[in-house]
């Protein structure tokens, strides 16, 4: 079931969510959650318990896939709200694309920004210690190679502090949602 009018609204949901998200580092209520109760309440209108389902597995679709990120604090509660609202507006199989475009949107996004804040090869550092900590130690153990026991030195002494830096989410999730509306 698809309400043409639906397709304004996450358009215009998706414009006014980016424009907050750029502007004040958050994506409000207000925008979100009337999002919710239309997505829920028109499906079920037009479409009876079986449209109910539609947009209550939608949003609950949306709300899943990035609950783990905002528990861990890596994404905010106004990304989530929105990839729930995208959910209630369009059902679960769109926001499942949705979620998949905005990965590689916001992958891009992120580069972009370790590159203008001159970060890039800092945090890939970072993150190939964190990633081969654990195998060069069990190989150092094991072999007790001299190279292996050098980069394992090396990546123990390196600290593992992470600048926390805002990237605005909302903006890859609005592309991500538009990408999958075009495509």
């Amino acid at each position: 079931m698809t309400l043409s009018i639906n397709n304004y609204i996450l358009v215009l949901t998706v414009i006014v969510s980016i424009y907050f998200d750029i502007t004040q580092k958050k994506i409000p209520n207000f925008i979100t959650f009337p999002v919710i109760l239309w997505g829920l309440l028109t499906y079920t209108i037009f479409g009876g318990f079986e449209g109910f389902l539609f947009s209550g597995l939608g949003f609950l679709v949306g709300l899943g896939i990035f609950l783990i990120l905002f528990i861990l604090g890596v994404m905010g509660g106004g990304d989530l709200k929105l990839m729930a609202a995208i959910g209630a507006l369009k059902g679960w199989k769109f926001v499942l694309y949705t979620s998949l475009y905005t990965a590689f949107v916001g992958g891009i996004i992120v580069i972009i920004w370790l590159i203008y804040k001159k970060q890039l090869l800092a945090t890939l550092k970072r993150v190939a210690g964190i990633i081969l900590k654990p195998i060069l130690f069990m190989l150092s153990l094991r072999f007790n190679n001299e190279l292996f026991n050098k980069v394992n030195n090396y990546f123990l002494s390196q600290e593992l502090t992470w600048e926390k830096n805002y990237i605005p989410y909302g903006v890859a999730i609005g592309i991500g949602a538009v990408l999958v509306y075009i495509i």
